[in-house]
């Protein structure tokens, strides 16, 4: 088996035993009251309530809570609320697969993606060449989301050209595999004889052994240009790039988490297995995604969000995870 991984060039695991785990977020967005005010990116709210606390007050509910880290108006993250659920032994992909590896499944097995099915898929405009938004604007083109124009109708982008038919994978050998349907995940999982992770799987591991911290690292929130892919600036035109990218990273990129896994926030969004045929999950958020919920989602490691199975675009992605037998007794 080791060595047809080898062979396959898949992606180093790590064995977590299992155990209980907090699921989900105590600032989930069903826990929001109806009444509750509206987006607050100026944080009004947190000050409000620190004048009235007092600074002593709010600083010990705040360290206790976290909710000195939360997105205004409490939840932009998409989570459930919190429970507290137990886990089964299971290995785990460090990364998520790459395009060189995704492209050595292709070639071992001829798959086509949904993607090259469909002939188009979704491209963010900054990331997009002249040329392909004049197409998208064009008469007989795909056109733009209604309440996201941002993202363009791209024909011709796929795995192999992210952006259109102009791009391709030079110098992203190492950068995720997008444009990636929950379909397609589940086709390289059953080749690498690996599956996709539960969600509660993947938050375990997202989680990076800490139990109510919000990002994979703990809680701390400076120099997070640092640590993860993540939108900088004014969503959709502006994107300051400190960390180093406006679209896609390497796999690899930034530290990993204690548990030893990387971007498990940022970079892409990683399909998971769930129950229900026609919405399936997605964890982690992207690159167009904000730590603080200014835009788009929050990035937390209960952060998700439901798509339909065969939706891709390119800032989807994945990663395999694995049985395993429970560890002999000593």
């Amino acid at each position: 088996a080791a060595a047809k991984e080898v062979e396959k060039g898949l992606t180093e695991q790590v064995v977590l035993e299992g155990g209980w785990l907090s699921f989900g977020t105590s600032f989930a967005d069903e826990d929001r009251p109806a009444e509750f005010a509206p987006a607050d990116p100026e944080g009004e709210q947190l000050e409000t309530l620190k004048d009235s606390l007092g600074e002593d007050v709010f600083g010990a509910i705040a360290g206790a809570t976290g909710m000195d880290k939360r997105p205004s108006s409490l939840s932009r993250d998409g989570a459930k609320s919190a429970k507290h659920v137990r886990v089964k032994r299971f290995g785990l992909d460090r990364t998520t697969v790459s395009n060189e590896q995704f492209k050595r499944f292709v070639r071992a097995t001829g798959y086509e993606t949904e993607a090259e099915k469909f002939r188009w898929s979704f491209v963010l405009e900054i990331l997009a060449s002249n040329a392909t938004i004049e197409a998208v604007d064009a008469k007989d083109g795909l056109g733009r989301v209604r309440d996201a124009p941002w993202w363009l109708g791209v024909v011709g982008a796929t795995w192999r050209k992210p952006e259109g038919p102009d791009s391709s994978l030079r110098g992203r050998s190492a950068h995720p595999a997008v444009h990636i349907s929950w379909n397609d995940a589940v086709a390289y999982c059953k080749w690498a004889g690996r599956r996709l992770p539960s969600e509660l799987e993947w938050e375990m591991a997202a989680r990076g052994g800490f139990e109510d911290d919000p990002f994979p690292w703990g809680d701390a929130d400076h120099d997070l240009h640092t640590r993860l892919n993540s939108w900088e600036g004014e969503f959709p035109r502006e994107n300051a790039a400190k960390d180093g990218h406006v679209g896609t990273a390497p796999v690899d990129a930034y530290a990993p988490n204690p548990l030893g896994f990387f971007n498990m926030l940022g970079n892409v969004w990683e399909w998971c297995d769930g129950p229900a045929a026609q919405n399936k999950p997605l964890r982690g958020g992207s690159y167009v995604d904000t730590v603080d919920g200014s835009y788009n989602h929050a990035l937390r490691v209960s952060t998700r969000m439901d798509q339909t199975p065969d939706s891709g675009s390119a800032n989807t992605g994945f990663r395999c995870a694995s049985d395993l037998s429970p560890p002999p007794d000593l």
